[in-house]
């Protein structure tokens, strides 16, 4: 199958120089259309984007740069190559304003015109692709949830990203906590620099230091060759300390002096190394019981702890349950080219099950569906058997019967949780506050107590 050849529109109203052109750029393997003013390559490019464009800074009926605040328009993103006998100083900055990738003196060397257009298809091609890849970065580290506890998470990140402070973030495992600190690092000034994500129970504790702050060659048995750290790595970035519950006492004294004065020193070396890089923590771990038990620095973690996020359990997310499934569903169904759902009977064992592994379960969960699930839309016996043995089986009764025994227990467990708070009770739970009352109602559930003003 032979390659589709690149296309280049030549915009220049000299015909020997644009022959010339012709000539070099179809032998070094591009498909070339010529045309002599601005009119004619305006309309050919709003009919069809060409890959580059070559264009003249003086064409019979206007000018290169007036041209090219036109092809802006169209195509905002379309590489173009300026060609000129002469450039002011004036002109040149007015071209790159508007994006242009290079200039070309005439007459041409045919070298440096091949160097000109491979350069610039090769850099807007990277941009694509960067693009490309931020997006799908976006998209795989997406927070999906409409819940009042996401809520309040979205608006403590939305306080939090744009100042430098370090941040603490808690939670069971599975809860989502890495999609919390990249959140934060997006929205804050340093989103162009490197998230830098470190798993502290992963690295051997002799290791660990190293991995933070980078060694000398020689600094021990291995060190063959000097080595930056993560923090190095993180600089105007965002180190994010995954499992920071594990550091050892020694590495804690040692970050707790960077979160001070912003410097660090490698193992085995004696120079100061001042680094810029903010500090992400979380931990599914009781830091302040660690701290009773001598096995964690108070000065560490209040140094650390400037801000506390913490990311609930996904049962207590019972709103987001539905946002998530579809939202898995989606992504997994484009992924295996199938197309899957639910019965009613299956949206219902998601919602009584207590996933104890939280979002990271279902996500599992429905990725398996996806590739294994048999019936279609899935029912829930299959789901359950998915779900394995903790999931709730209604075992008499009608779907109705079973709906209304969810619905119960949702609301009762929710009451509990928010100690009989109906406003808290009701945003967890997405519904109003009325609503709340109904179903309480309707199940003998009984309403919280009112205090009585004073006499």
């Amino acid at each position: 199958m032979l390659a589709v050849k690149q296309s280049i529109y030549i915009a220049c109203g000299d015909p020997p120089t644009t022959a010339a052109l012709d000539k070099v750029l179809t032998g070094g393997g591009y498909a070339c259309e010529s045309f002599s003013n601005g009119r004619s390559v305006l309309a050919a490019i709003k009919a069809k984007l060409p890959d580059l464009l070559a264009l003249d800074l003086v064409l019979p009926d206007a000018s290169g740069i007036e041209v090219l605040k036109k092809v802006r328009r169209i195509g905002p993103s379309l590489p173009v190559i300026m060609m000129a006998e002469r450039v002011s100083v004036t002109t040149a900055v007015a071209a790159l304003k508007l994006g242009a990738t290079d200039f070309l003196e005439s007459p041409h060397d045919p070298g440096r015109v091949l160097v000109a257009a491979r350069h610039a298809l090769e850099t807007t091609e990277l941009q694509r692709q960067l693009v490309h890849l931020r997006d799908e970065l976006q998209e795989r580290y997406k927070m999906v949830g409409e819940s009042a506890a996401m809520k309040r998470i979205w608006s403590l990140i939305r306080r939090v990203a744009p100042t430098p402070a370090s941040v603490l973030i808690t939670g069971e495992s599975g809860v989502g906590k890495e999609l919390v600190a990249r959140a934060i690092h997006l929205q804050s000034p340093r989103a162009a620099r490197p998230f830098i994500p470190l798993n502290c129970a992963a690295i051997p504790k002799e290791l660990i230091e190293s991995e933070l702050f980078g060694h000398e060659k020689g600094a021990f048995t291995g060190a063959g060759t000097a080595r930056v750290g993560k923090i190095q790595e993180a600089d105007a970035g965002t180190l994010f300390l995954d499992e920071i519950g594990d550091l050892s006492l020694s590495a804690q004294a040692k970050l707790l002096r960077f979160l001070n004065d912003s410097e660090i020193q490698r193992v085995g070396g004696s120079a100061v190394i001042h680094m810029d890089a903010r500090i992400v923590a979380a931990t599914n771990k009781d830091l302040q019981e660690l701290i009773k038990q001598n096995l964690y620095r108070d000065d560490f973690y209040h140094r650390l702890n400037v801000v506390t996020i913490e990311v609930p359990p996904l049962r207590e997310r019972a709103a987001d349950i539905e946002l998530l499934t579809n939202y898995f569903l989606d992504h997994f169904c484009t992924d295996y080219g199938r197309i899957v759902s639910f019965a009613p009977e299956s949206w219902l064992a998601l919602k009584e099950y207590t996933w104890p592994g939280n979002i990271r379960e279902l996500r599992n969960l429905i990725e398996r569906v996806v590739i294994l699930a048999e019936t279609n839309p899935v029912e829930a016996e299959e789901l359950r058997s998915f779900l394995g043995a903790e999931a709730k089986v209604p075992t008499d009764g009608t779907l109705k019967v079973a709906i209304e025994r969810a619905e119960r227990d949702a609301v009762e467990r929710v009451m509990a949780q928010t100690q009989n708070n109906v406003a808290e009770a009701a945003a967890i739970l997405g519904i109003v506050r009325p609503s709340l009352y109904r179903i309480m109602r309707r199940y003998g559930i009984a309403s919280p107590t009112r205090p009585q003003p004073k006499s």
